[in-house]
């Protein structure tokens, strides 16, 4: 089956001819006998452990990434977190590319370091940075296919081959590049996360998570860390991030196209300094991009010349574009790192300067040409 004929029949059971499967609300499954509880191939006993609704969605999610088993949580970062549990120990060391995902910089710069795990992060844009800031005791890699708000890809194929040189476990967060257009998996990645709240369910009604690896990676984190930590993602949840994934591709391709024309929009306006969309021919990043991505997704952004005075009134003249922190729904969203953001992620690197005047924009599901005319109609309010 090809992406959208997979997300619209696979993984779900056939219940008495109907289209949309049930909802499995229930907390416990109860046996017939002590024998079958006993069992340890009892599929369901307890819903924090697995559930025929979350079932369904790990199905998709798995295929969707090419993975064996994936496992569901109640947040994208309840998946980071568990995941960096499971792999790593005191005295362990952990190399991140930057500027990453805000909750995954706190995790690792601060809250990780109360059980001994050190972190650096680097330029991922210079593979010998990676290589530079290898140490003895270097235990993983982590990465983002498609960085959160600069919009920066990675040589991929060139930093797998040093995390598999040096024997690291190579994690990937592909929430903004998803996986209609990049399958970290196939390029050797060990274990990929998702945050199901953008993209992937895209409705803006679900906030969960997804960690999809091999089977034995799966199992093991779930008997331990789902088990102890228990971030499952409630069954009600997965109901609602299986109605929204069936639409994935259909929706990825146009707010994909969508923002091909915003971003050419922006590139040629003479308020905007620079465009931050590698898919966009022309501009920087470019080659790499079209060599590991198949297509472009909804997510983008600019930096507008005049800073952040500039760019409160450009957001606040928008019309279509509502201000918010997430992106990946229906709906176009417009937020501003001026309004908040971890600078000390990048304090002394060439992205500082770039903080106060940087707009990012996630292409929703309207019309192209009303989100054309609300953004040029915010420009001219500059």
């Amino acid at each position: 089956m090809r992406m959208q004929t997979m997300l619209a029949h696979f993984g779900e059971e056939t219940f008495h001819g109907a289209v949309v499967p049930p909802l499995f609300l229930n907390s416990i499954f109860t046996s017939n006998t002590f024998d079958e509880m006993k069992a340890p191939d009892t599929p369901y006993r307890y819903s924090r452990m697995g559930n025929p609704t979350t079932d369904m969605l790990e199905k998709k999610l798995a295929a969707l990434d090419n993975g064996e088993a994936a496992k569901v949580f109640a947040s994208g970062m309840a998946a980071i977190s568990t995941t960096l549990l499971h792999f790593l120990k005191q005295g362990d060391h952990v190399i991140c590319s930057y500027p990453i995902y805000g909750g995954t910089y706190a995790m690792l710069s601060g809250w990780m370091a109360r059980f001994g795990v050190t972190c650096d992060f680097v330029d991922f844009r210079n593979l010998d940075n990676i290589r530079g800031a290898a140490k003895p005791n270097t235990r993983m890699l982590f990465t983002e296919g498609y960085s959160t708000m600069f919009m920066d890809v990675f040589d991929l194929r060139g930093a797998i081959e040093i995390s598999k040189a040096h024997g690291w476990v190579s994690i990937i967060d592909n929430t903004c590049a998803t996986p209609a257009t990049l399958k970290p998996l196939d390029w050797g990645f060990d274990v990929v996360v998702h945050s199901l709240s953008k993209y992937l369910s895209g409705h803006s009604d679900v906030i969960g998570g997804v960690v999809v690896s091999s089977r034995d990676t799966i199992r093991k984190l779930t008997e331990i860390e789902v088990s102890l930590i228990g971030g499952s993602l409630p069954p009600f949840d997965a109901w609602l991030a299986n109605r929204g994934i069936r639409t994935f591709g259909l929706r990825m391709k146009q707010q994909g196209e969508s923002a091909m024309r915003v971003a050419a929009l922006l590139a040629g306006h003479p308020q905007v300094e620079r465009v931050n969309f590698p898919f966009l021919p022309g501009l920087g990043q470019h080659e790499l991009a079209a060599s590991q991505m198949s297509g472009p997704t909804g997510l983008l952004s600019f930096e507008l010349r005049g800073g952040e005075p500039a760019v409160r009134r450009f957001v606040d003249a928008l019309r279509w574009f509502k201000l918010g922190v997430s992106w990946g729904g229906f709906e176009s969203l417009v937020y501003a790192t001026a309004i908040g953001w971890q600078r000390e992620q990048v304090a002394g690197t060439e992205y500082e300067s770039r903080v106060d005047k940087l707009v990012r924009l996630s292409i929703g599901l309207e019309d192209a040409e009303d989100l054309l005319e609300d953004v040029e109609q915010a420009l001219a309010r500059i």
